[in-house]
């Protein structure tokens, strides 16, 4: 409470809620921030991305590479494995 006091004091703020509204509304944006980075880092480590240079869209076109081979082969459109 000193410190949202002293804030206060030096005019920062008009006024001791004031205060603790700004601190918790940047607390939460911190912590907002904070699982964001997470979250990306565990898809970076995840993925292999840092030693891979794999990417969402690189993922997402492998993806689509390999259900178009997956459906061609299944419907006997594709060439012939036997």
């Amino acid at each position: 409470m000193g410190q949202l006091d002293e804030l206060v004091r030096h005019g920062y703020f008009s006024n001791r809620e004031e205060a603790m509204v700004a601190a918790v509304e940047r607390l939460y944006a911190d912590e907002e921030t904070r699982y964001a980075t997470t979250r990306q880092a565990a898809f970076a480590r995840l993925c292999g991305a840092l030693q891979l240079g794999t990417t969402r869209a690189s993922l997402r076109q492998e993806e689509l590479d390999r259900l178009t081979w997956d459906s061609t082969h299944r419907s006997g459109h594709g060439p012939s494995t036997g």
